[in-house]
C-alpha cells in the first residue's frame, strides 16, 4: 500500500488537480493506496506515525512542493519508510536536483518499479533538510520572494522561480553583510564579513539556482559555498551572478569547503533557510546524517 500526502495549497491548487490524474492511474492499475490531505504539519506527522506501524506500507508519497517535503521529512528521518515525490509546488528544488518526473502515468510506473536510492540528510539546529541550508543574503532573498506580491502573480503562470531572481536583485542592493565565524569539523576556518553561506547536500535551491556545484547527496559530506569580505559593486556586477551560473567561481571572495559539521556564528540574529523553510538564530549548527533516507527513484534518466 502507498500513502499519498497531498498539499491542497501547493502550486495554487495544482496539487489537487495532479492528484486526480494520479488517482485515475492508480485505480486503472489496481494499486492499493490511501490519501492524507495536509491541513497542518502537526496533523500530518501524527497521521504518519499512525500509518508507520502498517506492515503493508511501501512508501509515503508527497504531492506538493518543497515545503511539504520538508514537513514530511521531519518524521521520515526517524522512520525506515521510503519517500517518493511528485512535484507540485512553485520551486520544486527536490525534484529539480534529482530530475524527478512530473507526468502521472510515468510516475506511477516508476513508483511500482520500486527502485530506491540512499540519500544523506542535513541536520540544521534540530531540523532535517534535503537540499541546501542558506544563511545570510540567500535566506533574505527567500523571505523577500515568499512575501512578495509578484511571486503570487508569477505562480499563476508557473513562473514562481522568477520571483527569487527579482528578490535577489533587490537584496544585492540593500543587504548588509554580517561579521561571522565559520567552524569546520571543530576548527575555526574563517572569521570575516559574510554575505552568504550555503551548505549543500544537493546542488540547487531557490527555485533551481545551482549554488553548491560540488555537492553529492551520498558522499557523507556537506559542501559549502561562502561569499565573504566583498565589495557590494563586485557582488552585484560579478560574484553573485557568477555563483548562480552553477560553475565554480575562482575569486578571493568565494570559498568552497567540505566537512561533516559546520558551525556559523554571527554578530546578529541571522535568517537561515532549509528546503524553503525560514528560521532565525545567531548560531547555526549543520551536520550530515549519512544514508538517512530512502528515496524512490522516479528520475527521468
Amino acid at each position: 500500500m502507498y500513502v499519498f500526502i497531498i498539499n491542497p495549497t501547493s502550486g495554487k491548487g495544482a496539487a489537487l488537480k495532479i492528484w486526480r490524474e494520479i488517482e485515475l492511474t492508480l485505480i486503472a492499475r489496481k494499486v492499493q493506496y490511501e490519501t492524507h490531505i495536509c491541513v497542518s504539519p502537526e496533523m500530518t506527522r501524527t497521521f504518519m506515525m499512525e500509518m508507520g506501524s502498517s506492515q503493508s506500507l511501501k512508501a509515503f508519497i508527497v504531492v506538493g512542493g518543497d515545503g511539504t517535503v520538508s514537513s514530511v521529512l521531519q518524521q521520515l528521518a526517524v522512520m525506515n519508510i521510503p519517500l517518493a515525490v511528485f512535484p507540485a509546488g512553485s520551486g520544486n528544488d527536490v525534484a529539480g536536483n534529482f530530475g524527478l518526473v512530473a507526468e502521472s502515468e510515468q510516475f506511477v510506473e516508476m513508483l511500482i518499479a520500486d527502485e530506491k536510492i540512499s540519500v544523506d540528510l542535513l541536520y540544521v539546529n534540530g531540523t532535517y533538510g534535503m537540499t541546501v541550508a542558506g544563511i545570510g543574503m540567500d535566506a533574505e532573498i527567500g523571505i523577500r520572494a515568499d512575501r512578495s506580491f509578484y511571486k503570487r502573480w508569477l505562480n499563476k503562470f508557473n513562473r514562481g522561480s522568477v520571483a527569487y531572481t527579482i528578490a535577489a536583485i533587490i537584496e544585492l542592493l540593500i543587504f548588509k553583510p554580517f561579521r561571522g565565524k565559520i567552524f569546520v569539523d571543530g576548527s575555526l576556518i574563517l572569521q570575516t564579513d559574510l554575505w552568504l553561506f550555503a551548505g549543500g547536500n544537493l546542488k540547487m535551491y531557490g527555485g533551481g539556482l545551482t549554488i553548491c556545484p560540488y555537492a553529492d547527496y551520498s558522499d557523507g559530506l556537506i559542501d559549502a559555498t561562502i561569499l565573504h569580505n566583498a565589495k557590494r559593486w563586485k557582488v552585484l556586477s560579478r560574484l553573485f551572478p557568477d555563483l548562480l551560473k552553477g560553475e565554480p567561481v575562482i575569486a578571493k571572495e568565494v570559498t568552497y569547503l567540505k566537512g561533516k559539521e559546520f558551525i556559523i556564528e554571527g554578530n546578529r540574529i541571522l535568517p537561515y533557510v532549509i528546503d524553503g523553510e525560514i528560521f532565525h538564530a545567531d548560531r547555526v549548527h549543520l551536520s550530515i546524517r549519512t544514508k538517512a533516507l530512502k528515496l524512490v527513484d522516479t528520475s527521468k534518466s
